[in-house]
């Protein structure tokens, strides 16, 4: 019956996007820049590009794993359109004689280490975190001084709506980004404040308040070298990455959230300065953070959770150097721990493996195998689900 019900519901899933793409109509991207036509969204779901630039030999879009090549018009003006899209968001370039650049008619996303350009293919799954009319937070950029390194160092908060006009206290999520991004991901790409703000709306959430900071303080991190083409070692490579992320100890970004981020929090903004009222969560890294530094920090965090995190559990007596032995005591602490990925992540065989590993050892957790690979449709969608757990 589980599995009827569960085809049934994907079913009516796709004859809603179905019916929801019918009814698009073209127009620009919402992720343009103010006054931009293109990029432009049609009616069938694929893209146009256009770029001036008359001296060009060859101009390419770089949206996906095939570059896309652009046709010059009499006027100068490049433009491709491409095949139709599935909803959901896109980094993109363009290269212009070899240079990538970005595209001047939208907005840019620090992600790779870098601000590049992104697209917003909107659906019917994009509802949850639209712009509605319900009561709104605020996001706002903060700056606190860090004896951990030195700095005075940057942060995005969210605090939820009415927070300015009450006396109220309320529970905080530390919510991380993933390797390349920084500390502004969740409230740019993520959109962490309308998923907030139409969850509290909706009574599915607690009113929270949620700080994002950079989880690369410093550090330049060396990633294990991909497979050569034509080579069977993409599964070791893939193993590689999650146990480099997963095994590495974090130590100045362990003292930066430990000793010097929630101190500053908690004395500046109106928190519930307990663990019961405190919860940490990352996407990719971040997720992979949160395990390293969440577990070895339960008298700070009563809920975690990981979506798609570069994670490869297979040994609860050595990893994470047997923080996770005492099952009995993890199950006792935390009131949440929640772990997912999607199908199509390239993470998903030792994530679902870690999984499984946690599952044997009777550490309590909350399990989602959801469709989607490692990027941000999915990552809202979790936070999502994640949120309406937390301090209940």
């Amino acid at each position: 019956m589980k599995i009827r019900a569960a085809v049934l519901v994907l079913l009516v899933g796709l004859l809603c996007a179905s019916c929801w793409a019918q009814g698009f109509k073209a127009q620009p991207a919402p992720t343009n820049v103010p006054g931009a036509d293109f990029p432009r969204l049609n009616s069938d779901m694929s893209a146009t590009f256009r770029v001036q630039a008359e001296r060009a030999q060859k101009v390419q879009l770089l949206l996906g794993l095939t570059p896309y090549d652009m046709v010059k018009g009499p006027d100068g003006v490049w433009e491709v359109t491409t095949k139709p899209l599935s909803p959901g968001f896109y980094y993109y370039e363009i290269s212009v004689d070899g240079f990538n650049s970005n595209d001047p008619g939208s907005r840019v996303f620090f992600a790779a280490k870098k601000e590049v350009s992104g697209l917003e293919v909107p659906g019917a799954e994009s509802d949850f975190f639209a712009i509605k009319d319900v009561p709104h937070g605020t996001v706002r950029t903060m700056w606190y001084p860090s004896k951990t390194t030195g700095e005075t160092r940057r942060i995005f908060v969210y605090t939820p709506p009415g927070y300015d006009q009450t006396t109220s206290r309320y529970p905080v999520l530390y919510l991380q980004h993933g390797f390349g991004e920084d500390e502004a991901g969740w409230s740019d790409q993520g959109h962490e404040n309308f998923i907030l703000d139409n969850l509290i709306a909706a009574g599915k959430a607690k009113p929270m308040i949620i700080v994002n900071e950079n989880g690369l303080p410093g550090r330049d991190f060396q990633s294990p070298s991909p497979p050569k083409p034509g080579t069977n070692e993409r599964r070791d490579f893939v193993r590689d990455v999650a146990r480099y992320f997963m095994n590495d100890p974090y130590t100045s970004f362990d003292k930066i959230v430990s000793r010097d981020l929630i101190p500053f929090i908690d004395a500046n903004l109106r928190t519930i300065p307990d663990r019961e009222h405190r919860a940490f969560a990352g996407l990719s890294m971040g997720g992979a953070q949160t395990f390293r530094i969440g577990f070895n920090h339960l008298d700070q965090f009563a809920y975690l959770g990981a979506f798609s995190p570069a994670i490869d559990i297979s040994d609860i007596s050595k990893d994470y150097n047997g923080m996770l032995a005492n099952a009995e005591n993890i199950n006792k602490e935390l009131r949440l721990l929640w772990l997912g990925i999607g199908t199509e992540d390239f993470l998903f065989g030792p994530v679902k493996e870690s999984h499984e590993t946690l599952q044997k050892a009777g550490i309590k957790h909350v399990w989602v195998e959801s469709s989607g690979a490692h990027v941000w449709t999915v990552w809202r969608k979790y936070l999502a689900d994640f949120a309406p757990g937390l301090f209940q």
